[in-house]
């Protein structure tokens, strides 16, 4: 990713970009300047979050911000009914437990705003923009294939067969082959008192 990322920049032309290898559990020992915004996606759900809010707390400067980028918690939205196909075919060929690497996910039954809530930036708004996108069946199964949980590693020589059977069951599902879902982007913004 970091090579991806230096190559675009460059592409771009842009150089103010300081570009380091480490992760939640290394952020104090990066020797990073303070910063004033720290932005995470979907990730802070495998991190200590309390741990790596608390480091933090060390790093960003005291106006500074803490911003969750993601698609909501579970359960925020009402999920399109043609999702249930593609979970049964994926529970056929991977079983019930969601897939993570060679382990199995849960995600934390605490949300994000609770954990913030209780860390060094507990004033916590929220901002979401709602909209409907539509794929294409190609979409949709090409779209399984890029989740860590149905990737052609976890499916490995049944990926063949997963996808015929997905193929099959989404246009018995929907026979027009257009796949509506209404999609949300999520920024949970968190500064200090």
């Amino acid at each position: 990713m970091l090579d991806e990322g230096r190559k675009l920049a460059a592409q771009q032309n842009i150089t103010n970009i300081d570009w380091r290898r480490g992760d939640s559990t290394t952020l104090l020992g990066m020797n990073l300047e303070p910063v004033l915004l720290t932005v995470m996606g979907a990730a802070f759900h495998w991190m200590d979050r309390d741990r790596t809010l608390r480091d933090l707390d060390q790093l960003i400067e005291p106006n500074g911000a803490v911003v969750l980028a993601s698609g909501g918690a579970p359960g925020d939205l009402e999920p399109a009914p043609w999702l249930q196909v593609i979970t049964d075919v994926r529970t056929r060929y991977l079983g019930p437990a969601r897939r993570a690497g060679s382990s199995t996910y849960t995600h934390p039954k605490e949300r994000h705003r609770d954990v913030l809530a209780r860390s060094p930036f507990s004033t916590v708004e929220t901002a979401h923009w709602d909209r409907v996108v539509t794929r294409t069946l190609d979409e949709v199964v090409g779209l399984q294939f890029s989740y860590s949980y149905s990737s052609p590693a976890q499916l490995g020589d049944r990926k063949d067969a997963f996808e015929r059977d997905l193929r099959q069951a989404l246009t018995d599902f929907n026979p027009d082959g257009r796949f509506e879902e209404l999609v949300r982007t999520e920024a949970i913004i968190a500064t200090r008192p």
